[in-house]
């Protein structure tokens, strides 16, 4: 029995860790289109700006993944990480969707939890 609870749990983060990859790289598109519609309409960066973002990781391994996912997304740079690994400090190239930008974010940050918990 307690092999099989094992093996179900394994295609359970398997499963989960399909579908992250499935909805990051749809939302690295999506906002590869929209950073790319940006440029061509002529925007100068007005309004750019720096976001904090708090994972609810505890585990270093993870947090730096989402930081480095946040990096791969155009549009989002992560900056910087505070000392107590506790605050993502976030570039925005459009500061006013920061909305979807941390609705996103945390999406992803509970699949990279359910994969890898």
């Amino acid at each position: 029995m307690k092999i099989i609870n094992s093996f179900l749990a394994f295609i359970f983060r398997l499963f989960n860790l399909f579908i992250l990859f499935i909805y990051f790289i749809y939302k690295v598109i999506n906002s590869g289109w929209i950073v790319g519609w940006l440029i061509i309409k002529g925007y100068r960066g007005e309004h750019e700006g720096i976001v904090k973002y708090h994972p609810q990781s505890k585990k270093p391994w993870q947090i730096i993944l989402l930081f480095n996912l946040i990096s791969m997304t155009p549009g989002s740079l992560s900056i910087d990480l505070s000392e107590d690994h506790k605050t993502i400090f976030v570039h925005l190239l459009n500061s006013q969707d920061k909305n979807n930008f941390f609705d996103t974010t945390q999406k992803i940050e509970k699949m990279v939890l359910r994969s890898f918990n």
